[in-house]
């Protein structure tokens, strides 16, 4: 099988690898009438080869790409921040359109997970797992082009992407309610301005993503005070 028919074989059935594309044959793929072009990009680390196959791409006139972005595994939540912000920032300068799915790893061979869905990458925990899929909801699972609404959904720089992951889940969901009546920025104000000993304390809990019982971890009021927002359900709103 030549290198084309099996880049476009590829192409029908999962994401291209990035390393595989050329100058030669992207432009040959190009005569097909491929919408979209799903290029994989699974890890950070192939960044500079995945925005080459992008650029090239664009060159040939693909304008329509897509891929499948992985997360959970042995990757870091800003990993895949940055993965997914590579994609707006092309999209912005080359014209074209990327949409790309977040995807959650889950070790389906493994026998522990085969009727549940609790792995959680080393990486990971199960609240910042939640962030994600929270603001995915809002998507419809899909991160598209537009800077504007990628920094607003994610943050617009690391620091307010790791905020996101630790913010209440309702307040993720049910974000400009809770902009509207000031109760994010009162849970920031309060989170932020905790000592560090008590902040470290704090994210342990809150990673747990388990606040059925906040009387039970702590008496500083100063901590109860924070720990009340995550107790907020969709049902309050």
């Amino acid at each position: 099988m030549s290198s084309l028919l099996w880049l476009y074989d590829t192409w029908l059935y999962q994401d291209i690898d990035s390393r595989l594309i050329n100058e030669h044959n992207i432009k040959r793929l190009a005569e097909i009438p491929i919408n979209p072009l799903r290029i994989a990009f699974d890890h950070w680390e192939l960044r500079d080869i995945y925005e080459k196959a992008v650029r090239l791409a664009a060159e040939a006139g693909i304008k329509n790409l897509s891929n499948y972005l992985l997360y959970n595994y042995k990757d870091k939540p800003l990993d895949l921040y940055y993965r997914m912000k590579l994609n707006v920032e092309l999209c912005e300068e080359l014209g074209i359109s990327i949409y790309s799915f977040p995807m959650k790893y889950h070790p389906i061979s493994d026998p522990e997970y085969f009727r549940n869905r609790d792995f959680i990458g080393n990486n990971w925990n199960r609240k910042f797992i939640r962030a994600i899929q929270a603001v995915l909801n809002s998507t419809k699972g899909k991160i598209g082009k537009g800077k504007s609404f990628f920094e607003k959904a994610f943050g617009v720089d690391e620091k307010a992407f790791e905020r996101l992951l630790y913010m209440p889940e309702a307040m993720i969901i049910y974000r400009m309610h809770f902009e509207e009546n000031g109760q994010v920025f009162q849970w920031q104000e309060e989170f932020e301005k905790l000592p560090e000993h008590k902040l470290i304390q704090l994210k342990e809990w809150i990673e747990k993503n388990d606040f059925s019982n906040i009387g039970s971890l702590t008496s500083d009021e100063t901590l109860l005070k924070v720990l009340r927002y995550y107790t907020i359900t969709r049902n309050d709103v």
